[in-house]
C-alpha cells in the first residue's frame, strides 16, 4: 500500500517550539506517511528518524530580512517544482517564511492541499514599526487566505488572524503536544543525580534570550525582593545574552541570578526548581509551560496574548480582560500583567510564602499536562493529514 506523500516545511530544526513539534511529527508518523522534510537552512538540533528524506530549499541564505522577502516568489517556484517532481499531495508548513512560500503554490496552480501552521500571535509579531514588518503584515493578509487550512496552536491566534488580518478561511486548533512518557523518563533519570542538600527557593525560566521573552522583567522583579532568600535561573541562549549578563551586574543581582546556556534536556533544571516563571510579552502556545506543569511545578506567567490563558486558565474566556494591576489566581497558576515588575515580584513573594498554594498547584498541574500528551494531540494531527 502506497503511503500518502507529505512535505513538512520549516525554516530549520534549530531549537524552538515549532521545531520541536515538527520533530515529534516526524518521529510519530515515520511509518504512517511518506514524509519529506523541507528546510530553508540545514540546521537540525532535534531528533529525527534515521534515513529521513531532507531537502534544503535555500542554497544561499541571507541575513538580510528584506532580501529574504524578495526571494520568497523564487523559493516558492522552487518548492512548487519539488512537490510536483516528487508527487507530493500535501504541503504542511510552519512559521512565517515557509507559510508565505506555501501561499504561492495556488498561484502557480498546484493542485495539492496547502496547510499552513501559525505558531505565534501574529499582530504582535508584525507591528508597523518597520518596512519589513509592514510587508510581513501585507503578506499575511494576501497569502494566508490561499491556504486550504490554517492550523493554529491556540484559539487566540485564530481570533487574531480572523479579526485583525481578516483571514477568513478554514481553521483547525491543535495545541502543542508533550511526550509525557519521555518527560517521566527524564525525571526519573535526573533524580538519580539530584543533590539532596538544602538549597534556597529557586525560581526558573527557560526560553530564548530575546526581546519577546522579556527576561529583563524577571531580573527587575527579582531585584525588588529583599525580604527572603531565593535564587533565579534563566536557562536559554540568544542574541540578548551579553545584554542580560550586563544587566544582572548593573542591578547587583549576580549572587542571586544565574544565566545557564540552553540545554536539550530542560527537565534536569525544572526538577531542581520550586516555581516556574514566564515573562513573555506575547506567545503562541508555550511548550516550556507544559514541561513545567508536567514536572509538577507551580507556575507564574504574564497574562500575555497567545495561548497562556488557554493552558493555565481554561475556565476563563480568552475575551475576558487581561490581568491589570493585580495577580489572578487561576486554575493552574498565577497570571500577572505584562511588563509589570512590581506585581510579578508580589506574585513571586506570594508563591514563596504560601506553601499551601504551592502544594495545591503541584497536586494538579501534572494532570493538566496529560490533556496535551502526544497520545492525544497526535490523533488530531493524524486526522488532519488523512483528510
Amino acid at each position: 500500500m502506497n503511503k500518502k506523500k507529505i512535505a513538512i516545511f520549516i525554516v530549520s530544526l534549530y531549537g524552538g517550539g515549532a521545531e520541536r513539534v515538527v520533530s515529534i511529527l516526524l518521529n510519530h508518523f515515520e511509518n504512517s506517511f511518506d514524509i519529506h522534510l523541507v528546510l530553508l537552512q540545514p540546521i537540525i538540533e532535534y531528533d529525527i528518524p534515521a534515513g529521513q528524506k531532507i531537502t534544503v530549499l535555500d542554497k544561499s541564505p541571507s541575513n538580510n530580512s528584506f532580501s529574504n522577502i524578495l526571494k520568497i516568489p523564487f523559493l516558492a517556484f522552487r518548492y512548487y517544482r519539488f512537490l510536483c517532481k516528487n508527487n507530493i499531495t500535501t504541503s504542511f508548513s510552519f512559521l512565517n517564511r515557509p507559510n508565505f512560500i506555501a501561499g504561492f503554490l495556488k498561484i502557480f496552480g498546484w493542485k495539492g492541499k496547502v496547510i499552513i501552521s501559525e505558531r505565534t500571535f501574529t499582530s504582535e509579531y508584525y507591528t508597523t514599526k518597520s518596512a519589513g514588518e509592514r510587508i510581513g503584515r501585507w503578506l499575511v493578509e494576501k497569502l494566508y487566505p490561499k491556504a486550504d487550512l490554517i492550523v493554529c496552536n491556540s484559539k487566540s491566534i485564530e481570533k487574531d488572524l480572523r479579526e485583525i488580518f481578516k483571514v477568513q478561511t478554514n481553521y483547525s486548533i491543535i495545541y502543542n503536544p508533550i511526550n509525557l512518557s519521555q518527560v517521566n523518563e527524564s525525571i526519573a533519570y535526573n533524580k538519580k543525580f539530584e543533590n539532596n542538600t538544602t538549597r534556597p527557593f529557586t525560581f526558573i525560566t527557560i526560553g530564548r534570550l530575546s526581546q519577546i521573552k522579556n527576561h529583563k522583567l524577571f531580573i527587575d522583579a527579582a531585584s525588588l525582593l529583599t525580604d527572603f532568600d531565593f535564587r533565579v535561573q534563566i536557562v536559554g541562549k540568544g542574541e540578548l545574552k551579553k545584554i542580560l549578563e550586563d544587566y544582572i551586574i548593573l542591578t547587583s543581582m549576580q549572587e542571586r541570578i544565574t544565566l545557564i546556556n540552553h540545554s536539550s534536556d530542560p527537565i534536569k533544571y525544572l526538577i531542581m526548581a520550586d516555581c516556574f516563571v514566564l515573562t513573555s510579552n506575547f506567545e503562541g502556545f508555550p511548550n516550556v509551560l507544559l514541561e513545567a506543569l508536567a514536572c509538577n511545578l507551580p507556575v507564574i506567567s504574564t497574562d500575555c496574548k497567545g495561548g497562556v490563558r488557554e493552558l493555565l486558565a481554561p475556565s476563563i474566556s480568552i475575551d475576558t480582560p487581561a490581568a491589570n494591576n493585580e495577580i489572578m489566581y487561576v486554575d493552574y497558576g498565577l497570571l500577572v500583567p505584562v511588563d509589570n515588575a512590581e506585581i510579578l515580584a508580589e506574585a513571586m513573594r506570594s508563591m514563596y510564602n504560601n506553601t499551601v498554594l504551592q502544594q495545591t498547584y503541584r497536586a494538579k498541574n501534572h494532570h493538566r499536562a496529560k490533556d496535551f500528551d502526544t497520545s492525544v494531540i497526535m490523533d488530531s494531527f493524524k486526522n488532519l493529514l488523512n483528510q
